[in-house]
């Protein structure tokens, strides 16, 4: 057995060894960890993961995504959930019957108008590694959400699209934070 080990070269044992320490000192075991046990893992660290699980499994992109991509996707995913509620918040107002409620939708659109742009500005951030941008981006349409909805006013659907906003938002900060 020793004459076996001593015909390795010195050279080769020495590569060998240095490539394992390496890898196992700069990529830590879970950094291959994608697809759907990235998301489970990811989403368990959130506030609604069943909800998380579900906005993330529904883009196919997120099944090949690392952490850093999957919350990209996290963060496009609140962009696009935005962009929907402010749809429905509009057509709420055009459809409006009395003027109070009128002027409180309306208020919420304005809102929900303001934080489109930030929330882009928020993806151009991410992608310039800006990860505490986006995140404040992401914090101000979770922001509006609860602003349109403290309101007082009780539209069953207002209701519904702002607590899809406000969840879907609020998970994407948390995994946002886990990349600070």
């Amino acid at each position: 057995m020793a004459n076996h080990i001593s015909n390795i070269s010195p050279k080769i044992l020495i590569i060998t060894l240095i490539s394992i320490g390496f890898n196992n000192y700069f990529l830590p075991i879970d950094a291959e960890e994608t697809g759907k046990a990235l998301i489970e893992s990811t989403c368990k660290k959130t506030q609604y993961p069943e909800e998380c699980i579900s906005a993330l499994e529904s883009d196919p992109g997120s099944f090949t995504a690392n952490l850093t991509r999957l919350t990209r996707i996290a963060v496009e995913k609140s962009a696009s959930k935005l962009v929907e509620t402010l749809h429905i918040v509009e057509t709420l107002v055009l459809n409006a019957t009395d003027y109070l409620t009128w002027g409180f939708l309306v208020n919420c659109r304005d809102t929900y108008n303001i934080s489109v742009p930030q929330i882009q500005r928020g993806l151009q951030a991410f992608d310039r590694l800006k990860f505490d941008k986006s995140y404040e981006s992401v914090e101000a349409v979770n922001n509006a959400a609860i602003g349109c909805d403290r309101q007082g006013w009780t539209l069953p659907i207002l209701t519904q699209v702002n607590r899809a906003l406000f969840r879907l938002t609020k998970d994407t900060m948390m995994i946002l934070h886990l990349l600070f």
